[in-house]
């Protein structure tokens, strides 16, 4: 019984509490292999807007309260296919790796990006 007696303890540290992000910065990240090789490089940092994205690449934006994954209509088989993959592998190289991660696709989610980019 040891188990419910640890879930109604009270001096147990939160652990959502202890990943919080340092820093609070808006990252955009590209996924592209417009070079032949798939490469994944931060594009930019603090303000993003919809103008910073490009519909032949796919984006990962970290807005340190979720992950979103846009892709962009004309990107290739190879980085649709992978990027869900890098938002994953680049969150759980974070300090906040429990984050939600969605998925928009240009076109059919624009009001739900520019939303998720004003907040």
């Amino acid at each position: 019984h040891e188990f419910y007696h640890a879930l109604t303890e009270d001096d147990v540290p939160d652990e959502a509490e202890n990943m919080k992000p340092k820093d609070t910065n808006i990252q955009l990240f590209r996924l592209s292999d417009a070079s032949g090789q798939l490469t994944f490089k931060v594009e930019k940092s603090g303000a993003v807007s919809t103008s910073d994205l490009d519909s032949k690449d796919v984006f990962i934006v970290d807005t340190k309260k979720a992950i979103i994954v846009w892709i962009g209509q004309e990107t290739s088989m190879a980085e649709r296919k992978n990027a869900m993959a890098y938002a994953h592998k680049y969150l759980q190289s974070t300090d906040h790796p429990l984050l939600s991660v969605a998925c928009l696709a240009e076109g059919k989610h624009d009001k739900q990006i520019r939303l998720a980019l004003s907040a």
